[in-house]
């Protein structure tokens, strides 16, 4: 095996003395893309990151404040960005900007692929990205030609969700194996990613439906990280997941389940825990944060679900 691989390097902005953090981070953390100069008054720069090379590709994750990283036209050129990347966004969210202006935002939970050698801005949250980097050739003869749009979603059908669930738990445990634990995990997830590419690359040449199973818990995935926004709606659901409406109602019907019902009794399952966590805020500032638009039609969705009022819930546990 050769010297390096599958073995563990961490890298934290810690490391460095604070008047060199930003170069020395920038030098040292991003080879994928390039990190922008933070604008005036944004959060102090901060971040830690760890990645394990391989003889497929590479794994990693990245965790850390608001930046943006960009695709520029000389590391293009360079054919340093020769790769697909395959990410998890494990906590937060990240608006990967075209030079178009399209602006497409991959959720907490999503699992997508990308081009590293599209020319890109990426706007990041605090958050954390769970990645991996494929050769783009190796990548794209798998997935059968060139990928569509901006981003691809990956976790519509059962093998995706497999996928994703192998890196969080990769990322979970990574630390805690030795090097020759590390090669089986890190070989088996870069073949499994493979294989998703092609799946996933058949599926769309033969304009097949997503599964609805998978393209169910992935929706259920996004309103759980979005419960918060008051305009949710079938639509947004649907573009975060990689679907058409149409395609979405189907998976809920087929499932037993509305969207809309769903997205409720997601939030009245929220109110109902920030109620008995007794936060001491207000049952109107409650429905607000749990995205009801007032605080009547939240009561008396919550009364109609619990059977006694979001005050009388609360004096329960007061």
């Amino acid at each position: 095996m050769s010297a390096g691989l599958y073995r563990l390097r961490r890298v934290s902005t810690t490391d460095f003395d604070p008047g060199d953090r930003f170069d020395a981070w920038r030098e040292t953390a991003y080879s994928i893309a390039d990190l922008e100069v933070p604008d005036a008054g944004e959060a102090e720069l901060f971040g830690t990151k760890y990645a394990v090379r391989g003889t497929i590709g590479n794994f990693a994750s990245h965790a850390g404040s608001v930046h943006r990283t960009i695709i520029t036209p000389a590391a293009r050129l360079s054919g340093a960005l020769d790769a697909i990347i395959i990410s998890l966004m494990a906590e937060g969210s990240v608006g990967l900007e075209s030079p178009g202006g399209e602006q497409p935002i991959t959720p907490t939970g999503r699992l997508v692929a990308y081009d590293a050698t599209k020319a890109m801005r990426y706007h990041w949250s605090v958050g954390k990205e769970i990645y991996v980097v494929l050769p783009r050739i190796k990548a794209l003869e798998a997935f059968g030609g060139e990928l569509p749009g901006i981003v691809q979603p990956l976790d519509t059908i059962p093998l995706g969700v497999m996928v994703r669930d192998h890196m969080a738990a990769l990322d979970l445990h990574a630390e805690h194996l030795d090097v020759k634990e590390m090669a089986v995990a890190l070989d088996a997830l870069h073949t499994l990613a493979l294989l998703l590419l092609q799946r996933i690359g058949r599926g769309l040449g033969d304009r097949e439906e997503p599964d609805p199973n998978a393209l169910f818990l992935a929706a259920k995935r996004y309103i759980h990280a979005n419960y918060n926004v008051v305009d949710l709606s079938p639509d947004a659901i649907a573009r975060a997941v990689g679907c058409s409406r149409a395609t979405l109602y189907r998976a809920f019907t087929h499932n037993g389940a509305t969207i809309m019902d769903t997205v409720r009794d997601i939030r009245l399952s929220m109110s109902r825990r920030l109620i008995e966590a007794g936060t001491g805020r207000s049952i109107s500032v409650i429905a607000y944060d749990c995205g009801f638009k007032d605080a009547s039609s939240f009561g008396k969705q919550f009364r109609s679900r619990f059977g006694v009022s979001p005050r009388a819930w609360r004096h329960q546990f007061g």
